[in-house]
């Protein structure tokens, strides 16, 4: 028995062996056969796309040597007659059947060379050429016009309808045409452009142009001078690339063939230039092959064609063969593998069926003790404790949950009575049977389990469920029974109960707050109708509960108008059909516990208005199942906002307008005087000494004035007029609508007569006059400023010729301050309408003779002349323009220098001015910061330049301000230094650069000695504190040679230079930039140099560092 088994083990391994082997070589034989056969039909793929891309390449060659056969046929015209008539040209197109044989032609042109002394009897003669034309070609000349030696204009261009736009034009004006023209002359053969777009009507395509020489007859052409000479007549055919390639391939070819022609040069240039695409099969197909830039170099082959000068190199990319892949190779792969898989499974099943037997006796012993070990672990596992229990109550057995529910051991368990662990199962510490035992227990809810009590080993009680089933084994009864600890489901019922209790609590005590709120309160359902409601709604609609529950809905008590209106804005901004339902419900969805307002009808038809406040409400699923809305009412509030309101707007004493109600009433009436193309008048009235009633009487007698004023006036003005009181004495009456001056004038003479009574109060009898000033609209003011300004003006002229009386606003009054205000207008507007200029003045350095900077100087042009800055400086500085025109300023000599600085390459510092209202602004350093990025400017190149008094007056503040701008990186320039109070400590204290001499210490220098010694020791000083010297105001060589003898830094005047525009200083700078440039560098000593320079300036012959025309 033992020798069979182990032949047996033998065999199997052998067969198993056996199997592998054959799977192997069965595998690799497929491998084989695979390899093979893709390989050749890659190599047939690889044939058949050579021979495809020689064909294409070849007839490509063909088809553009018939189109130049086509050229050369019309350049054979010529030749034989000498002469080419338009009539001819065009019959000779025809002849050719251009347009079906060739439709890669575009135009095909006749170009004559035309001295220039033949060209206007040559373009006389195209204009009176009648052959084809009856009104021959009047528009005709050559273009683009300009004098040249000679021209080569297009005389014939077919077809003419497409290409009327070309007659006339000089082919050989353009370089990249004239190149391609100079080719063909100068070797007699047919040039080919290189790719460009052609247009034909409105449509553009990408095409060539070839050009086609002809040479007078009989002349020599064997060298380049002697065809140049000959020269006479240029053929050009326009064609179109694409239209060629189709001519010259089938479309089916395409589909699987991405065919790209790029040219890639001419014989002029053989380095090769940028290739440039000629044609790209796949933007003439929808549905053809593309390749990309990864295509594999099998599958790509590139061919190149030699026309007309030009080199064309022709790729073609065919779509990837995939020979591993195709069918055929698979198959035999595939079939290979399974064939050999197949093999090795029977073989392998074979040698599986000896050890079969041997293992199944085995597997069947083995699954026995297995499903012995799963239920007596499933048994150990349960959760519910398990007992087998005799007829008597005997326990037999337990599992290892009866062990933790009870706390005993199994030994101490096992044998013992079931009243050990249930003392329900014993009576008097008599042991019960277990029939009788069950008999007395409950059953549960499920009809199977009972309630009871189970013992733990350290004596506490607990509650147990308890399920007994009784079996039959070997004869004999026997009870199982399943026990479960019912301590933790006991807690937690409890602990419902509690909550439950809790819950009822809280919901007694919203029931208290929602009847005990103080606002209104519903509950409703998605239908809108009343759910619930509390005492305080009740209250709110003057309606029962029992009337509005279930019964209706809250659409009852809303202001059906203000309902509709509502819904239908709502329906106008949501773009769609809107129910009055959805104008509330709207509110919970877009503004959920934001309130609204509405109008309320209450059952004894009362109004009222309430702020609702709508919230949707919605289920455990987060569905809607209603809304919750709250109102309160606010009626009394809003009574009292419109009170306040009309306080706002109405004169506390007598009830009038006042000037806020004043100004919107103004408005409205001058809207309707413009659109309606009708006069309105203003009347300023000013209550003349009222002061001395107040003062002498007290304010109480001049407040029962002011009212009897107000009620005179009101009751003497028509309703249609409008009185108001600014304050004080001082009220407005405004006439909407009057046909002329003399209507006001009326009026307001009226309103005089309304004074000539007396006014009576208490004990008092006064007599009150007024002065009246009128203005009309629109001649007195367009806007309502100017309006009430005019008629202010107007009543202070009244006052002024004697009171009591009416004065009607004029021009005259007040010229010159009319005039200040016109330019104050202007100012405003000088930003928006680009009027402000900057010009600039040059800075020279005295050691050089160099320009080292310029000013910039803002100008004003208003009215076609400049504005002087004494002018509108002030008025700007007083209005606050200032700050924005400094802005401007600042911004655009930033971006000139920085321009010049480019262009030049000359180290320009530009200095800019600020003025002390700019520095009491905080954000100066930021904004200089900020312009010096936008326009790039080097920080170092810019300098700002702060008057002596403002440094002086805010040295503190300065202080501060001028160290935050010297951190951004610019320099500081004390300017008219000297005028006022000079004090060098500050410059202790201050980052200041350079200072600028005033003009002033220049006047009288070297003529006076005593300013001659001030200005030197000033320089002096400053180089002691290595501060800069700038002088201003030099106006003289003797100014200027003296500044240098003593060592000034820099200087700047008139006999240096003047303030000029941005043009003209850009001029100046690049001219000093080149003379700079051919001098030699400056001199170690560069101080006598630049005197020499100076001096020179003194004789009229020179004019050195600067450019004489600056010289006045």
């Amino acid at each position: 028995m033992l020798i069979d088994i182990r032949k047996t083990e033998e065999e199997s391994q052998w067969l198993h062996r056996c199997a592998w082997a054959v799977l192997a070589m069965g595998m690799l034989l497929s491998v084989v056969a695979w390899w093979r056969t893709s390989d050749r039909i890659q190599k047939t793929a690889d044939a058949a796309f050579a021979q495809q891309t020689a064909d294409v390449t070849e007839h490509v060659d063909q088809v553009v040597d018939h189109y130049l056969d086509v050229l050369r046929s019309f350049q054979a015209m010529y030749l034989v007659s000498e002469k080419v008539t338009r009539p001819a040209f065009h019959q000779h197109y025809l002849n050719m059947n251009i347009t079906s044989e060739y439709p890669a032609f575009v135009a095909v042109q006749y170009a004559q060379l035309v001295p220039h002394a033949a060209k206007a009897p040559f373009e006389a003669a195209v204009r009176a050429d009648t052959s084809l034309a009856a009104q021959g070609h009047p528009g005709y000349k050559i273009t683009p016009e300009g004098d040249r030696a000679h021209y080569l204009p297009v005389v014939f261009s077919e077809p003419m309808t497409a290409n009327q736009g070309m007659l006339g034009h000089d082919t050989a004006f353009e370089p990249t045409r004239r190149e391609v023209m100079e080719r063909a002359r100068d070797t007699g053969l047919a040039q080919v452009s290189a790719p460009l777009i052609t247009q034909q009507g409105t449509s553009d395509h990408q095409g060539v142009v070839v050009r086609v020489p002809v040479y007078r007859p009989g002349a020599r052409v064997d060298d380049t001078h002697s065809r140049r000479e000959a020269f006479v007549v240029l053929i050009s055919g326009v064609i179109r690339t694409a239209e060629l390639m189709k001519q010259a391939a089938q479309l089916k070819d395409w589909q699987h063939l991405h065919w790209t022609v790029n040219d890639i040069g001419s014989d002029l240039d053989p380095e090769r230039a940028t290739a440039q695409l000629v044609f790209d099969s796949a933007s003439h197909m929808d549905h053809g092959y593309r390749s990309s830039t990864q295509s594999e170099a099998g599958d790509v082959r590139t061919t190149r064609l030699d026309l007309g000068g030009r080199h064309w190199e022709m790729r073609f990319a065919r779509e990837p063969v995939h020979a591993r892949t195709q069918p055929y190779p698979l198959v035999l792969l595939l079939g290979g593998f399974f064939a050999s898989i197949g093999l090795w499974w029977a073989i392998r099943n074979a040698a599986n069926r000896h050890a079969l037997a041997a293992s199944m006796a085995l597997e069947l012993s083995q699954k026995a003790r297995d499903s012995e070990n799963r239920l007596r672990s499933l048994l150990d596992n349960t959760v519910d404790g398990i007992l087998t229990l005799s007829p008597s109550g005997e326990i037999l057995g337990v599992n290892r949950a009866v062990c933790l529910i009870f706390g005993h051991e199994e030994a101490s368990m096992v044998g013992q009575h079931l009243g050990k662990l249930l003392p329900a199962a014993q009576t008097g510490g008599q042991a019960l049977r277990m029939d009788t035992f069950l008999q007395g227990q409950t059953v549960g809810i499920d009809g199977v389990g009972r309630r009871t009590e189970g013992l733990r080993a350290n004596g506490t009680s607990f509650p147990l469920d308890m399920a007994v089933s009784s079996m039959a084994l070997k004869g004999q009864t026997q009870f199982i029974a399943l026990l479960r600890d019912l301590t933790a489901q006991v807690s937690a019922e409890k602990a419902i109960l509690e909550a439950q209790r809790q819950l009822n609590e809280v919901d007694e005590m919203r029931r208290v707050i929602v009847h005990n709120a103080p606002y209104a309160i519903f509950v409703l359902n998605p239908q809108g109708v009343i759910q619930t409601v509390n005492p305080a709604g009740e209250k709110l609609l003057g309606t029962k509960a029992q009337d509005l529950v279930g019964r209706c809905t809250t659409r009852r008590f809303f202001d059906r108008d203000q309902v509709t209106e509502r819904a239908r804005m709502l329906a106008l901004r949501l773009n769609e059909p809107v129910r009055e339902l959805d104008v509330l419900t709207h509110l919970a969805h877009e503004s959920p516990g934001l309130p609204s307002e509405w109008t309320i009808r209450r059952d004894d038809g009362s109004f009222l208005i309430a702020e609702i406040t709508v919230t949707e409400l919605t289920n455990e699923y987060g569905q809607p199942s209603g809304y919750l809305a709250m109102a309160s009412d606010v009626t009394s509030r809003r009574d009292a906002e419109h009170q306040l309101q009309h306080l706002a707007q109405h004169d506390a004493l007598t009830s009038l307008p006042n000037r806020n109600m004043l100004q919107e009433h103004l408005k409205t009436c001058m809207g309707l005087a413009e659109r309606h193309g009708h006069h309105m008048a203003m009347m300023f009235l000013d209550v003349d000494r009222f002061k001395k009633i107040n003062d002498s009487l007290g304010h109480h007698v001049g407040d029962s004035v002011l009212s009897e004023i107000a009620r005179r006036l009101r009751t003497g003005m028509r309703t249609s007029d409008i009185v108001a009181r600014l304050g004080g004495d001082e009220f407005v009456i405004l006439l909407p609508q009057i046909t002329a001056v003399a209507d006001g004038e009326r009026v307001a003479h009226k309103v005089l007569d309304l004074f000539a009574d007396p006014i009576r109060v208490g004990s008092h009898e006064l007599r009150v006059t007024p002065s009246i000033g009128l203005a009309i609209y629109p001649e007195h003011g367009a806007d309502t400023i100017t309006l009430m300004r005019h008629a202010d003006l107007a009543m202070y002229q009244a006052k002024s010729h004697g009171r009591n009386r009416v004065q009607v606003y004029s021009d005259k009054m007040q010229a010159p301050t009319a005039e200040a205000l016109v330019l104050e207008n202007d100012l405003y507007k000088a930003l928006e309408r680009n009027e402000l200029r900057l010009h600039f003045q040059p800075q020279f350095d005295c050691a050089t003779g160099r320009i080292s900077g310029a000013e910039a100087l803002l100008r004003w042009e208003h009215g076609g002349k400049l504005v002087p800055p004494s002018d509108f400086i002030p008025l700007a500085e007083e209005t606050g323009l200032i700050v924005a025109m400094g802005e401007w300023v600042l911004r655009r000599a930033c971006t000139m220098a920085q321009q010049w600085r480019e262009r030049s390459g000359w180290p320009l510092r530009v200095a800019v001015n600020l003025s002390a209202v700019q520095l009491d602004q905080a954000d100066i350093p930021g904004l200089v910061a900020q312009v010096l990025k936008e326009t790039k400017l080097p920080p170092t190149a810019l300098e700002l330049e702060i008057t002596e008094s403002v440094v002086v007056r805010e040295s503190l503040r300065a202080a501060d301000i001028l160290t935050q701008l010297r951190a951004v990186g610019v320099s500081i320039a004390i300017d008219d230094f000297g005028v006022g109070y000079s004090s060098f400590a500050y410059l202790r204290e201050l980052p200041v650069d350079r200072l600028k001499l005033d003009r002033s210490f220049l006047s009288s220098i070297p003529d006076s000695p005593g300013d001659s010694r001030l200005v030197a020791a000033l320089i002096a000083m400053g180089h002691r504190l290595e501060v800069g010297i700038v002088a201003e105001g030099v106006e003289t060589p003797e100014q200027a040679a003296f500044l240098v003898t003593h060592g000034c830094d820099e200087a700047q005047g008139y006999h240096l230079g003047r303030p000029m525009n941005e043009a003209a200083f850009e001029a100046l700078l690049m001219e000093h930039s080149r003379q700079q440039a051919n001098k030699p560098a400056p001199q170690p000593e560069p101080r006598p140099v630049a005197t020499a320079a100076v001096e020179q300036d003194a004789a009229p012959a020179a004019h050195t560092p600067v450019a004489p025309t600056l010289i006045d």
